[in-house]
C-alpha cells in the first residue's frame, strides 16, 4: 500500500520548487545579459575597427588604405578576422574575403552564403560579425569570427543548465530530509498520543529541538503532566474509597448474618436481609477488584514466572465453567488447543481467563456459542469468541476502561472492571489484549510476547474461582 504524500513532504517539495524556479529565472536572466553584452562588445569592436580602417586615406591617397589592408589579412592567418576593400574606380577587390553584394552598417553573415574566403581548411569560422562602410574611395568592411560568440553563449548555456541542476539535486535532498525529520517528529508525537489514549500516561514527547515543534512538543508534554496527575488523582480517590469501606462493609455482614439465619425472623425479611448481604458481597467484590486492579496499574503487583501450561489452564477452565454455561443456555467448548507453554503466574491468567468466559456468557443472549482456542508459535495467543452481539467499533477501545459498562441501564451484574484487570493481567505478563468484531459476535485474545520450551511440569495452582469478584 502505497504511503500518502504528507503535508510536511508536499511543504518541502514545495520549497524546493520555488528555490528552482527562482533559480532557472535568475539564471535565465544572467544568459541573456551576458550573451547580448558579448555580442554588443564583439558588435561594437567591429564597427571600431571599420571606421578606423576608413580613416587610413588621407587627401585622396589609396596607398595607405590597401596597406592596411593587406596588413590585417596577413595577421589573420586563421580567418578569424576578415577584411575586404572594393576600390570605387572598379579595381580588383582586396583582403581576406570575398563579399557577395556590398553592405553599410552591421551584418551576421555565414561562409559561402554571404561571402567567401580566400584561405580555404579545415577549422575555418563559418560566422561572422561584419560592419561595412561606404567612402569617396571605395567600400570597406571589417568581421570577427562569432563562432567563438557562439561557443561562449553553449559553454554559458551547459554551465547554467550543470550548476541548475546541481541545486535542483540539492535543494530537493535538503527538502526531503528535513520533511523526513518533520514527519519523524509528528509521528513521534501521533504514537505517544495514541498510546496515552490508550492508556500509557506516562509516556512523554521529549522533543529536543529548538523551533516551533518542539514548543509544541513541549507544551503537549505539560498537558500530559496535568493529565496524568488528574487521572492519578481519580485512581488514588477510587482506590482510598475502596480501601476505607472494605472494613464497615465485612463488619456489617458479619452484623446481618447472623440475623438472617435467626429461624425467629419472619421470612420476608429474612428474604430482604439477604438480598442485602447479596448487595455488600458485590460491594465487596468490586472494591477488591478496585484494590486489585490499582496494584496492578501502578506496578506494585510483582510476579514470580514459572511454567504455565495454557492448554492444561484451559481444560482446567472449560471443566470448571462447562455446567454454568450450560445452566445459562450456552455451548462453551474448546475448539483448538496447541501445546504452549509460557512464563507467567497461572492463578492470574487463570482469572484473566475467567474474566473473559464470563463476559461472554452475560452479554450473549442465549443460545450462543462461546469457543476457546489457544495458537502457537512465536507470539502465542489465548482467545475467546463467541457469536453473540459484539461490540460497537466506537467502543472497542473505551471498553477498557475503569467501570466502563455499555448498557445505560447498568442492570445486569458486574462493575465494569473485567476487561481493565484482563488488561492489566496481560501488561504483566508482557503481552496484550486485543478486541476484535467477527460479525457477528466478539473476539477477545491475549498475545503472548513468547513461548518458552517445554519443560519441567506446572507445580498444581489453586484454581480460579468459578464466580470471581473481577468479572466484568
Amino acid at each position: 500500500m502505497r504511503r500518502a504524500v504528507t503535508w510536511s513532504m508536499r511543504f518541502a517539495l514545495a520549497i524546493s520548487a520555488v528555490f528552482i524556479l527562482a533559480a532557472l529565472v535568475a539564471g535565465g536572466l544572467a544568459y541573456e545579459l551576458q550573451s547580448r553584452g558579448m555580442a554588443h562588445r564583439l558588435e561594437a569592436e567591429v564597427e571600431a575597427d571599420t571606421r578606423a580602417l576608413a580613416l587610413a586615406p588621407k587627401d585622396g591617397d589609396l596607398e595607405d588604405l590597401s596597406a592596411q589592408v593587406a596588413a590585417l589579412a596577413t595577421v589573420s592567418r586563421d580567418s578569424a578576422q576578415i577584411v575586404a576593400y572594393l576600390p570605387a574606380g572598379g579595381e580588383p577587390a582586396e583582403g581576406n574575403a570575398r563579399i557577395k553584394a556590398p553592405f553599410e552598417g552591421l551584418r551576421y553573415l555565414r561562409t559561402g552564403r554571404d561571402l567567401a574566403l580566400t584561405l580555404d581548411g579545415p577549422g575555418l569560422p563559418k560566422r561572422f560579425v561584419a560592419y561595412g562602410m561606404q567612402l569617396p574611395e571605395g567600400w570597406v568592411m571589417t568581421g570577427h569570427d562569432a563562432d567563438w560568440l557562439h561557443e561562449q553563449t553553449e559553454i554559458l548555456a551547459g554551465s547554467f543548465g550543470w550548476a541548475l541542476g546541481l541545486a535542483a539535486l540539492l535543494s530537493t535532498a535538503f527538502a526531503i530530509v528535513i520533511a523526513r525529520r518533520t514527519e519523524a517528529r509528528i509521528g513521534q508525537m501521533e504514537r505517544v498520543l495514541d498510546a496515552v489514549g490508550a492508556g500509557r500516561h506516562d509516556l512523554r514527547i521529549r522533543d529536543h529541538g529548538r523551533d516551533d515543534l518542539t514548543r509544541l512538543a513541549q507544551s503537549v508534554d505539560a498537558a500530559l503532566d496535568r493529565l496524568e496527575a488528574g487521572i492519578s488523582a481519580i485512581r488514588q480517590v477510587s482506590t482510598d474509597v475502596a480501601h476505607d469501606l472494605r472494613a464497615p462493609l465485612a463488619r456489617l455482614r458479619l452484623r446481618l448474618e447472623p440475623v438472617a439465619l435467626d429461624r425467629a425472623l419472619p421470612p420476608a425479611t429474612r428474604t430482604e436481609i439477604g438480598s442485602a448481604l447479596a448487595d455488600l458481597d458485590q460491594i465487596s467484590q468490586t472494591f477488591d477488584a478496585i484494590l486489585r486492579l490499582a496494584r496492578m496499574q501502578a506496578g506494585m503487583v510483582a510476579i514470580t514466572p514459572s511454567p504455565v501450561d495454557l492448554e492444561a489452564l484451559c481444560r482446567d477452565t472449560i471443566e470448571m465453567m462447562a455446567a454454568s454455561a450450560e445452566d445459562m443456555g450456552h455451548d462453551l467448548r474448546l475448539q483448538s488447543a496447541a501445546m504452549v507453554q509460557v512464563a507467567g503466574d497461572r492463578a492470574l491468567l487463570g482469572q484473566a481467563l475467567v474474566n473473559l468466559i464470563d463476559n461472554a456468557l452475560r452479554h450473549c443472549p442465549p443460545p450462543a456459542r462461546i469457543t476457546l482456542s489457544l495458537q502457537g508459535g512465536e507470539r502465542p495467543t489465548l482467545s475467546v469468541c463467541d457469536n453473540g452481539p459484539g461490540i460497537p467499533e466506537a467502543d472497542l477501545e473505551r471498553v477498557r476502561g475503569r467501570f466502563v459498562r455499555l448498557e445505560a441501564s447498568r442492570n445486569t451484574p458486574g462493575s465494569g472492571l473485567g476487561l481493565s484487570l484482563v488488561e492489566a493481567i496481560a501488561n504483566l505478563h508482557g503481552g496484550r489484549l486485543m478486541l476484535e468484531n467477527r460479525a457477528p459476535g466478539l473476539c477477545a485474545t491475549i498475545t503472548f510476547a513468547a513461548e518458552i520450551p517445554p519443560g519441567k511440569p506446572e507445580r498444581p495452582q489453586a484454581r480460579p474461582e468459578a464466580n470471581p469478584s473481577t468479572t466484568e
